[in-house]
């Protein structure tokens, strides 16, 4: 790892002068502790890249889970069971070797910190942490409290939705706090089966209708659900419903109607969420009896529709971000809903595991 950290150094300081000229000599990162040592050989690296520049790490050693970040603003107060740390030179080298971080340091920097600081000089133990620190992208680190070991920490795409979440204000959509908190509930309490990336990639993007549309997809993953539920009380089927479901558009390219499909799935979401989703779209719920599944996929359908197509009969209407606000929450309370009812059944066969459909 240290040969990594400091061929990069040198990389950097080459694309920044053509006449520098890059030693062989040896140099690695001071040892911190026994501890720390043990972290940077043995530790468990996922790295999520969201951006070209912006990035997400999982760093996993023993009982010890630490996360970071780059690229993303730092929440003034970070999600639950989370607490800021400060780089070590085991966390940092795992973040920079196994994210494939690029240096920026110029050449007169490169100069100034390597030059006469390597093996074989007289008292050199490596160099420090905060030498090298700052010729690299900046990195922030948090690890999970003690006794905070939620099952979401094992999911990193869970947990940079929440980051991102906990330091949304100031970003492109004007989100207000009932959503934000909203978000944050999805992401770090919301069932194990939904699939993450997808309100994670519309938190990252720059449109209300790129996250709708990414919310919406959480449900359409689940539109076959009921009917193949029915279905495998006829037939014998080993796999999970969504196996079933990959095979039937496979090969005898079927699917559900989409609208009646939502109409469906909607039924197993509480009044709460109905009414939410009712009064979002401009309906007087105090005016109505029911809740009705229809109408609210109906309205559903009909803005994903506009936000889809462009045709001049699918022209999307023009909706304030206080409208907004209120349609992505109702839309977090149907997923939340729905996958805490057909969730497991539909993506885990009868052995337990999870389907990667």
């Amino acid at each position: 790892m240290s040969s990594y950290i400091f061929d990069r150094i040198h990389a950097s300081a080459l694309a920044h002068d053509a006449h520098y000229l890059a030693d062989q000599n040896k140099r690695w990162l001071a040892r911190k502790d026994e501890a720390d040592l043990d972290l940077m050989v043995n530790a468990v690296v996922d790295v999520l890249a969201l951006g070209a520049k912006t990035f997400a790490i999982s760093i996993k050693n023993g009982g010890e889970i630490y996360f970071c970040f780059s690229g993303i603003a730092t929440p003034e107060q970070l999600p639950a069971n989370l607490e800021e740390v400060e780089p070590t030179p085991g966390l940092f080298a795992c973040a920079v070797c196994c994210a494939e971080l690029k240096a920026l340091g110029t050449a007169s920097q490169a100069k100034d910190i390597l030059e006469q600081q390597y093996y074989g000089q007289a008292g050199y133990n490596g160099h420090e942490l905060r030498e090298i620190a700052p010729l690299f992208p900046k990195l922030y680190f948090v690890r999970v409290g003690a006794g905070g070991c939620l099952p979401y920490f094992n999911k990193l795409e869970r947990v940079a939705g929440a980051y991102i979440t906990a330091g949304y204000p100031g970003h492109p959509l004007e989100f207000d706090s009932n959503l934000q908190l909203r978000l944050l509930a999805l992401f770090e309490s919301g069932a194990d089966t939904i699939p993450f990336s997808l309100p994670l990639q519309g938190l990252l993007s720059y449109s209300w209708p790129s996250l709708f549309l990414d919310l919406y997809r959480c449900l359409e993953q689940l539109y076959t659900a009921l009917k193949l539920k029915s279905l495998v009380g006829e037939i014998s089927h080993k796999g999970s419903l969504a196996d079933l479901a990959y095979l039937l558009e496979d090969k005898l390219s079927w699917r559900p109607k989409e609208q009646d499909a939502l109409a469906s799935i909607l039924v197993l979401s509480s009044d709460d969420t109905r009414s939410k989703i009712l009064s979002a779209f401009k309906f007087n719920v105090d005016e109505l009896d029911e809740y009705s599944p229809s109408k609210c996929a109906r309205s559903i359908y009909k803005l994903r529709n506009s936000h889809v197509h462009f045709r001049p009969a699918m022209k999307a209407e023009s909706r304030s971000s206080d409208q907004w606000n209120e349609i992505m929450i109702a839309m977090c309370d149907a997923v939340d809903d729905v996958y805490e009812e057909l969730g497991v059944e539909f993506l885990k066969d009868r052995t337990g595991s999870t389907s990667t459909v």
